[in-house]
């Protein structure tokens, strides 16, 4: 849900971040594709579940949704997980309610939202079949899951830099970043897709290259697995969320620099992405998603 004071334009912002260019068009991408989606399924609440922050800042997947008004869950095992997400809600002035909970057997009732998602965390699960069966206990409508795309064209490059950079590859079951997995499990489950599609389709392979990259994979190396939250933690920052946080709250205006990539990222989106026929999103958009409603 919105403040008073929260900003006007969550995409100027995403720069302060340090992602680099793919993660800005990812979160751009997706920030065109949620009013959409809220707008055509009648969406009011909103629950993520996982809310891992992937490449980037924990748990702000979902301030898209807050920022059209809808009233957002935000949940997570890790407390210091919520905790630092809550404060970067804070500093863009959105609100969200944090809540401590693993993905199966969560403390949520029955029938609690609208809409239950999560953002590229399928492709990690252990047992995404129970994962899939808990979000469609905990709405009472619709369920959302975007996963990386096994079938885009620079797939095979992202496979080649991990082996040649010899990185253990940490993205997840290659069976799992498929449509027909998901699919096949919401079946099961009585549950009925009522769409599928594609996000994120930008000119370039899909390959986690950002500045300050080996510092940070360094950083991230020296962490151990002790719960089941570090299996779905996010990379390690290019920045301090504190900074972060600071840069948020003094920034005034983007650069010149920035309004031109964003111009750019809009015109892009606008005559490429948006116009491109589905079956070719299957093979040049980053992130296939599906969309199901519970019966």
């Amino acid at each position: 849900m919105k403040k008073t004071d929260s900003i006007k334009d969550l995409q100027q912002y995403y720069p302060l971040f340090n992602e680099g260019y793919g993660t800005e068009y990812e979160r751009f991408a997706l920030n065109k594709f949620i009013p959409r989606m809220v707008n055509k399924y009648s969406i009011s609440t909103v629950l993520e579940m996982p809310a891992n922050g992937v490449m980037g800042i924990p748990g702000i997947k979902s301030l898209g949704f807050a920022k059209i008004g809808c009233d957002v869950t935000v949940s997570h095992p890790s407390q210091t997980f919520l905790d630092t997400a809550r404060k970067v809600w804070d500093a863009f002035g959105l609100e969200a309610k944090f809540i401590k909970s693993c993905w199966i057997g969560s403390k949520f009732k029955d029938d609690s939202f609208d809409l239950v998602w999560n953002f590229c965390v399928y492709e990690h699960f252990d047992n995404p079949g129970e994962v899939i069966q808990e979000m469609l206990r905990v709405t009472h409508r619709y369920i959302f899951l975007e996963i990386q795309n096994a079938l885009n064209i620079g797939f095979p490059v992202h496979r080649l830099y991990h082996f040649l950079k010899r990185d253990a590859w940490d993205h997840g079951n290659l069976d799992q970043m498929k449509l027909s997995s998901i699919r096949e499990i919401v079946n099961k489950n009585n549950a009925l897709i009522v769409e599928t599609g594609a996000t994120d389709m930008p000119p370039w392979p899909d390959i986690n290259i950002r500045l300050k990259e080996m510092a940070s994979k360094k950083n991230n190396d020296q962490r151990i697995d002790k719960n089941p939250a570090d299996k779905l933690r996010p990379a390690a920052g290019l920045k301090d969320v504190s900074e972060v946080i600071n840069e948020i709250r003094l920034f005034q205006k983007s650069s010149t620099k920035n309004e031109i990539v964003f111009h750019l990222f809009n015109l892009w989106h606008l005559l490429i992405e948006s116009s491109t026929p589905a079956p070719l999103k299957k093979f040049y958009a980053h992130h296939p998603y599906v969309i199901a409603e519970k019966i």
